[in-house]
């Protein structure tokens, strides 16, 4: 992949035989992002010239180790503004057989070897498949997605679509699947 001039696009891994893939298990979200972004698929080794050729490089489900000199890639990437995004799947790396925690404890952020199971039934029929009602998340994915954000936001305060009931305020989503975070400040 040679840079090209333009405007970068999303970069799916398929260099640690990902279980999901923009061919195979992620079409719709391809389809999806293809009207508005560019897409592009990795099959070689992480570099911070491959890294540095996309807005946003996408790690879904890696099921290889990591090379120390591609978390170094990465966190170079990290640092110069660029955006990764990591998606495991329940029981974390210990389910894939990845070290993808070695690198994400240095953001203060650990994927527990756990699956989140809801205790009550509601709108969706297996207990893997948790809906939130009103999830905490970032403000810039409650703007996009059209929810207030209220002035307080800019000043670095929790927004009033996090702390206000109604409508307008936090966002529900499905959370399937998926293992629990621990946070801590890195």
């Amino acid at each position: 992949m040679a840079a090209e001039q333009g405007p970068k696009g999303v970069c799916f891994d398929c260099s640690k035989s990902e279980a999901y893939t923009p061919q195979v298990n992620l079409k719709a979200w391809r389809r999806k992002l293809q009207g508005s972004v560019k897409i592009f698929i990795n099959k070689d080794p992480i570099t911070l010239e491959r890294l540095r050729e996309a807005a946003c490089y996408v790690f879904v489900a890696p099921q290889e180790h990591f090379a120390p000199e591609e978390f170094a890639a990465m966190r170079e990437y990290a640092e110069e503004g660029g955006s990764l995004m990591f998606m495991l799947t329940e029981e974390g790396e210990s389910r894939l057989g990845t070290n993808l925690n070695a690198f994400l404890e240095g953001y203060g952020i650990q994927v527990n070897s756990d699956a989140v199971v809801r205790t009550v039934y509601h709108k969706y029929l297996h207990p893997k498949e948790v809906y939130i009602s009103h999830g905490v998340l970032n403000r810039g994915i409650n703007s996009g997605a059209g929810k207030r954000v209220g002035k307080e936001a800019a000043a670095g305060a929790l927004s009033a679509s996090i702390s206000e009931p109604g409508p307008n305020a936090n966002l529900a989503f499905a959370y399937p699947y998926g293992s629990s975070l621990t946070g801590a400040k890195p």
